[in-house]
């Protein structure tokens, strides 16, 4: 097992003890703290009370052989839910159920990475242009969650559709295993939700920034800019605009639904796009973005629509491609219960009727 000493730094931002203040508790030196961030092993009694302080295991600052192969999750918070440690853990140990997969899968190779010198908007601008047309959307149209998924295919980034712990409070999340970008999708969640959150963890994805890009807020204000811009396009928003201004508050929410219903996103991210084009707007349409939601499914409710494996496998193929590609290669030697687990299925039974129904397409397809 290898000491994470970035775990230290985080663990301490998170519960508000200054690395200074943990030193003089500690009653070590402000440098030897640094040495444990930078990767020295505290010693046993000092690592006993940085658990009791940090309210976690001994175990939690090191990472085994398995967690090396994986990077840190990037989330995309949901509301107002703070992102902690206990929420990382529970990342990694669905992560963790993957490792296995993607050591004997084949190597992923080129993948295409974006970096630029500043995070400004004509940088934001310019990979949002770039995202829309690898999706391959109608120019001026907003994404709906299709074109999102072909485009995190067409960027070799993996897609993983998996009902998410209570604690684990997102839409999604980012890391890499064994050097394949991997983007873990919650099932429970409505596609309008979703378009947002994975266009974020996509920009995650292609900056290739890190870890680094956890605590970084400028990191997580580029992506959330890039996100916006790649799912509503500027003369749509003005378009929108034009229809509602000067209505009445009653005709704008009307209107507002006709066109997220039509188009198949969030209420709520256009009325946020709208407000930063007419900062006056007095617009909130929580309530009209509540009930238009009831219209919509979930991707979980997409993917498990009936309980027929065939449509199961089919539209698991269309939406995941790579992942079904990697699963299908490792379908024959893997056991039910292993794949119940690699598909998020919990009756056993339809784990075995997706597996026949994989191993009949991988079966064809070598004859």
């Amino acid at each position: 097992m290898a000491w994470e000493g970035e775990r230290l730094r985080l663990a301490s931002k998170e519960r508000g003890v200054s690395l200074s203040k943990l030193a003089e508790i500690l009653k070590v030196s402000r440098q030897t703290v640094n040495d444990w961030v930078n990767g020295q092993v505290p010693k046993g009694n000092h690592l006993m009370e940085i658990s009791r302080l940090m309210e976690v295991p001994p175990g939690y600052f090191f990472r085994n052989d398995t967690q090396a192969h994986i990077s840190v999750p990037l989330h995309r918070k949901r509301g107002q839910a703070k992102l902690n440690e206990k929420m990382k853990v529970e990342a990694v140990d669905i992560a963790t159920q993957y490792e296995a997969l993607f050591k004997s899968a084949t190597e992923p190779g080129l993948v295409p990475v974006m970096r630029i010198d500043r995070r400004d908007t004509e940088n934001a601008q310019i990979i949002a242009a770039k995202l829309r047309e690898l999706s391959g959307i109608e120019p001026n149209r907003p994404l709906d969650y299709d074109h999102t998924f072909q485009l995190l295919h067409g960027l070799r980034i993996v897609n993983i559709f998996r009902q998410f712990p209570p604690n684990l409070k997102g839409y999604a999340f980012y890391c890499k295993i064994h050097g394949h970008r991997v983007v873990f999708v919650n099932t429970d969640t409505n596609i309008l939700d979703l378009i947002f959150p994975l266009l974020h963890e996509t920009v995650h994805a292609i900056r290739d920034e890190g870890a680094s890009a956890i605590s970084d807020p400028e990191e997580e204000l580029f992506s959330d800019t890039v996100s916006n811009l790649s799912q509503f396009p500027e003369e749509y928003v003005r378009t929108v605009h034009r229809a509602i201004k000067g209505r009445s508050k009653g005709t704008q929410v009307n209107l507002l639904k006709e066109f997220s219903k039509k188009n198949a996103h969030s209420l709520f991210g256009i009325v946020e796009q709208i407000k930063r084009l007419d900062p006056e707007l007095d617009l909130q349409g929580g309530d009209a973005n509540s009930n238009l939601k009831k219209l919509f499914p979930s991707i979980g409710q997409v993917l498990f629509q009936e309980e027929d494996a065939h449509l199961f496998v089919s539209r698991l193929r269309k939406l995941s491609p790579l992942f079904f590609e990697i699963l299908k290669g490792q379908i024959h030697s893997a056991t039910t219960r292993r794949v119940a687990e690699w598909l998020g299925l919990e009756s056993g039974l339809d784990a075995q009727q997706a597996a026949k129904e994989i191993r009949r397409i991988a079966a064809a397809q070598e004859a």
